[in-house]
C-alpha cells in the first residue's frame, strides 16, 4: 500500500515537472496566439534613446497587436503582459570600405568553416577535415565579400542611412495581484526555440534629409523594427 502511495506522488511530481517543462518551452507567438496579452511592457538599452520614442515604439506595437498601451489597473484578476527586452546600438559597418568588407567576410567564413568540425564532431573528427572546412569557408567569405559591400552601400544610398541594428527577447507573463508574476514563454531559450532575427529591410524607409542625425537614423531605425515585430507575430497568430 506504502509502495503504491509511492508510486502515486512520483507520478503526480512527474507530471507536474513535464508540466512546468512544457510551459517554459512553449514560444511566445504560440502562448500569444492561445491567450492574447493586455499590455505590453519594454525594457530597453537602446542607445540614446528618449522617453518620448520609448513611448512612441510601445503605442506602436500595441495598435499594431491590438493591445492597449497602458497597464490595465481595471483588471481585477490575473492578466497577460507581452515584455520586449530590447538592445539597439547603430550598424558596426558604418564606414566599412571594400577591403574592411572583404576581410571581415572572408575571416567570419573560415571561422564558421573552423567550427563544423566542432559542432559535428561526430562527422569531424580529423585534424584535415577541420583545415580543410576552414579552408573553404575562408574561400566562400572571400567570394562573397565584394556581394556584401555592394549590397550595404545600395541600401545605405537607397535609405539615406545604415540602420541600426537590434537584439531582443520576448517573453509572455502571467501577472497576477500583489505583483507575482510567472513566465509563461520566453525566445530567450535557444536550446528549445532559437530567437527569430527579425528582417528589417522591407520595413525601412528612407529619410528625405541629405545629413541624418543620429536620433533620426535610430528612430527610423525603431520604427521599422516595431513594424516587423508586429507582422512576425501576425503570421505566427
Amino acid at each position: 500500500m506504502i509502495h503504491s502511495n509511492r508510486q502515486s506522488e512520483c507520478a503526480v511530481l512527474l507530471l507536474g515537472l513535464l508540466l512546468v517543462v512544457g510551459l517554459a518551452c512553449k514560444r511566445p507567438e504560440t502562448a500569444l496566439r492561445e491567450r492574447p496579452a493586455q499590455r505590453i511592457e519594454l525594457i530597453q538599452t537602446v542607445q540614446g534613446m528618449t522617453p518620448e520614442e520609448e513611448k512612441a515604439l510601445v503605442a506602436q506595437l500595441a495598435e499594431g497587436l491590438g493591445l492597449p498601451p497602458e497597464s490595465p489597473e481595471q483588471v481585477a484578476g490575473p492578466y497577460r503582459v507581452f515584455r520586449l527586452t530590447l538592445k539597439g546600438k547603430p550598424s558596426h559597418e558604418v564606414g566599412w570600405g571594400l577591403g574592411k568588407t572583404w576581410l571581415i567576410s572572408t575571416g567570419t567564413g573560415a571561422l564558421t568553416g573552423l567550427l563544423l568540425p566542432v559542432i559535428g564532431y561526430t562527422f569531424w573528427a580529423t585534424t584535415k577535415s577541420a583545415v580543410t572546412a576552414t579552408a573553404v569557408g575562408g574561400v566562400l567569405g572571400f567570394a562573397y565579400g565584394p556581394t556584401w559591400f555592394t549590397n550595404n552601400q545600395s541600401l545605405a544610398k537607397k535609405l539615406g542611412y545604415f540602420p541600426w541594428t537590434f537584439s531582443a527577447t520576448w517573453e509572455v507573463l502571467e501577472r497576477r495581484p500583489g505583483g507575482v508574476e510567472e513566465v509563461i514563454a520566453s525566445s530567450a531559450r535557444p536550446a528549445v526555440h532559437p530567437t527569430t532575427v527579425l528582417d528589417l529591410k522591407p520595413y525601412l524607409k528612407p529619410l528625405p534629409l541629405e545629413t541624418p542625425s543620429e536620433a533620426d537614423v535610430r528612430q527610423a531605425s525603431l520604427r521599422a523594427y516595431a513594424e516587423a515585430l508586429v507582422r512576425h507575430f501576425r503570421k505566427k497568430g
